[in-house]
C-alpha cells in the first residue's frame, strides 16, 4: 500500500509517501513551490500530476482548513485545495481529508499542539532522523492520522 499525504500551502506544499512493500516501510518526502502568478495553480495541478503518474498511491490524504488568518489567503488554499481534489477525482484515487485539529490530535494528543511538536511526534512514530520541513511533517501526520483512524498502526519502527 502506498499513501500519498499533501500538505498545502501557497508558498510551498508538503508532500509525504509512506508505502509498504514486501513488509518493508519505505518513507519519502518533497516540498513544491511555485511562484504567484497567474500559472501557479495549472503548475501545481502538473506537479502533482507527474508526482501521482511516477508514485501511483493507493490512497491520498489532505489536510482540509477551517479558518485562517485573513480571508484572502483562505480562499487562496481553498483554490489549491480544488486543484489537487479535482485531480485526485480525475486519476479515480479515494482520498480522505482531516482538519488541522484532528492530525494534530491523532499524532501528538492534542489538537492544540504547535507545528514543531507534531514534526517531533512525525519524526519519532516514523523513525525519521534527519529534518523535516514542517510542511512535510505535517503531510505526514496526515497519513498517520488516516492510518490511526483505519485501525492500522502506524507507530511503523
Amino acid at each position: 500500500m502506498k499513501i500519498l499525504g499533501i500538505d498545502p500551502g501557497l508558498s510551498q506544499t508538503g508532500i509525504a509517501i509512506l508505502s509498504e512493500e514486501e513488509g518493508k516501510t519505505k518513507l519519502s518526502w518533497k516540498t513544491v513551490g511555485h511562484k504567484a502568478n497567474k500559472e501557479r495553480l495549472h503548475n501545481y495541478f502538473k506537479s502533482l500530476s507527474e508526482l501521482i503518474s511516477t508514485e501511483k498511491p493507493d490512497q491520498v490524504v489532505i489536510e482540509n482548513i477551517f479558518k485562517g488568518p485573513n480571508t484572502k489567503t483562505l480562499i487562496k488554499i481553498a483554490e489549491l485545495r480544488g486543484v489537487y481534489l479535482l485531480l485526485t477525482q480525475i486519476e479515480g484515487l479515494p482520498i480522505q481529508e482531516f482538519t488541522p485539529r484532528e492530525i494534530k490530535q491523532s499524532v501528538t494528543g492534542s489538537g492544540a499542539s504547535s507545528k514543531e511538536q507534531v514534526r517531533y511526534m512525525v519524526k519519532k512514530i516514523l523513525g525519521i532522523k534527519e529534518e523535516i520541513p514542517l510542511d512535510v511533517s505535517d503531510a505526514f501526520g496526515a497519513i498517520i492520522c488516516y492510518l490511526n483512524k483505519s485501525n492500522k498502526y502506524a507507530g511503523i519502527n
